[in-house]
């Protein structure tokens, strides 16, 4: 009963807190800059967006104020806005069946005809990854592959390099035991939604088609298959490969990385911009590479991930939102901010030869990620959302009591065995 008061309080408060949408002019250079509201999950990137709105003011005269938000909380207020005037105008989503839930919806702006001027600007196949059902939605913030971040001075006092086998990564992990260096960087922390990374990397390398097959409803997740992997993971937690429970992504896992005491941590390769903040230097410092494959039916395939920046229908800023976005995608003042503050190369007027001298770890991801055959959508957006929030709730009980790995596994698959029907999916 009082979980559900909770829900219920929590909802009243975000749908109670007012937006201000309208466009509103400041002062910058005794000129008038127009402004609007932009939302996103990620607070170590607000003064990033700070500085993407400072930009665009310089060249059309319109700014963004990004307004962050954790992530259960904004996931909550966007969808409890989107269908009212209060509907953000412009903010960061995710693709796949994230997505699909707010098309079928229909609460987010068609942006075909803004695709039709700008699509030149992105690499083949981009504005089909920010489509559903034939209905264009978003516009890429970053487009990446999922990899693991390693210390290079951990492995140097381990006198190993980077794994290119499943044999050599689990060698590493106890050699960085012994010397008392923590091993993967996954845990709870201040985190909810990174608990599902290492189910992903286990279960995506060690069977490419049955991580497909779960994440469509053809398999459970009661298969003896998946039943392998929590296993797996259990034993990776037993003996003791993974960095206290209490760390966090944003602020303790790079000081880690930079020192040496821990040596894996799995992200998509936006991570980087993260490490470069707080000084890292790539290639230095540290460097990435693919998981190893676990079995040959886990050969061939890297996880990717997509975030769109979306608008919402009813939003009264619709003209700002898109003409911004306009800007975002063309301009090579834009291109150029967008790699000096987030490390995202998203469109085609940042050079290859740019990103190998800034960011020679970015570069050699997308070199080695052109040797996978399969590029698969990760986790969070490959199955549907109602599946998701349950499962990534499981998976950090998994981290804190890996014996109860088959409760876990039953609980989410009653989960899915009532969401896959709404799909029409006969699970």
């Amino acid at each position: 009963m009082f979980s559900r008061i909770k829900i219920f309080l929590d909802i009243v408060l975000i749908a109670s807190v007012s937006l201000t949408l309208s466009a509103e002019g400041q002062k910058d250079d005794n000129r008038i800059v127009e402004s609007f509201t932009f939302y996103h999950d990620n607070p170590e990137w607000q003064a990033n967006w700070m500085k993407m709105g400072e930009a665009s003011a310089s060249e059309i005269g319109l700014t963004l104020q990004p307004v962050e938000y954790e992530t259960t909380i904004y996931t909550n207020r966007i969808k409890v806005d989107l269908p009212t005037k209060r509907a953000a105008s412009l903010f960061k989503w995710w693709f796949g069946y994230q997505a699909k839930e707010l098309v079928d919806a229909g609460l987010l702006e068609d942006l075909g005809p803004l695709w039709d001027k700008i699509g030149e600007n992105y690499p083949k196949g981009t504005r089909e990854a920010m489509t559903v059902d034939g209905f264009t939605y978003g516009v890429p913030l970053h487009l990446n592959y999922w990899v693991w971040f390693y210390s290079r001075s951990a492995l140097e006092r381990v006198n190993r390099n980077a794994p290119e086998t499943w044999d050599e990564f689990v060698e590493i992990l106890a050699l960085c035991k012994e010397q008392g260096i923590s091993g993967i960087g996954n845990t709870i922390g201040k985190s909810r939604w990174t608990s599902f990374i290492v189910f992903q990397e286990l279960l995506l390398h060690s069977d490419t088609q049955l991580y497909k097959d779960l994440m469509g409803g053809r398999a459970r997740y009661t298969d003896p298959g998946v039943v392998a992997v929590m296993e797996l993971w259990k034993e990776l937690l037993d003996q003791g490969y993974f960095a206290p429970m209490d760390i966090t992504y944003t602020e303790d896992i790079p000081v880690m990385l930079a020192e040496g005491s821990l040596a894996f941590a799995p992200f998509g390769d936006w991570y980087g911009g993260n490490l470069a903040s707080q000084g890292l230097v790539s290639g230095e410092d540290y460097g990435a590479f693919i998981l190893p494959a676990i079995t040959p039916a886990g050969e061939g395939a890297v996880a990717i991930e997509a975030s769109p920046l979306v608008i919402g229908k009813n939003s009264e800023n619709i003209d700002e939102a898109t003409a911004w976005l306009e800007w975002y995608s063309q301009s090579d003042l834009a291109a150029e901010t967008l790699w000096d503050v987030f490390k995202f190369a998203t469109t085609k007027n940042i050079s290859a030869a740019v990103v190998q001298a800034d960011d020679p770890v970015l570069a050699s991801i997308g070199d080695a990620a052109a040797n996978y055959s399969e590029k698969i959508v990760r986790f969070w957006e490959a199955t549907p959302t109602g599946i998701v929030e349950v499962a990534v709730d499981e998976f950090n009980t998994m981290l804190a009591s890996p014996n109860d790995y088959m409760a876990i596994l039953d609980r989410i698959d009653s989960a899915a065995a009532e969401v896959w029907p709404e799909y029409g999916v006969d699970y």
